[in-house]
């Protein structure tokens, strides 16, 4: 019973350490700038805007004065994201 009780818990506790480092894993991505230009060229994609990246990296650029990393790169899509609703909604353009 004991042994069983012994092999139950490094059950546990291996699974806590896996989990721990997925967590730590996915943090990671959250900060990848790769990620985030990724996620930017989904949305403009979605919208057939397929040439807006560059002009979007370029605002960037000129805005921050260095390229962008995650937080204004997803910020920035977010802002795009919302113009993009708000023309849709005004002139009531069907997805």
């Amino acid at each position: 019973m004991t042994e069983l009780i012994h092999r139950n818990l490094e059950q546990m506790r291996t699974q806590a350490i896996k989990e721990a480092q997925e967590r730590k894993g996915q943090q990671f991505n959250h900060y990848s700038v790769q990620q985030a230009s990724d996620e930017l060229e989904d949305l403009l994609t979605a919208n057939r805007m397929y040439t807006f990246k560059d002009v979007t990296s370029d605002f960037i650029k000129r805005l921050t004065g260095r390229d962008g990393d995650s937080y204004t790169i997803r910020e920035t899509g977010k802002f795009i994201s919302e113009l993009i609703n708000k023309m849709k909604e005004k002139y009531e353009i069907k997805n």
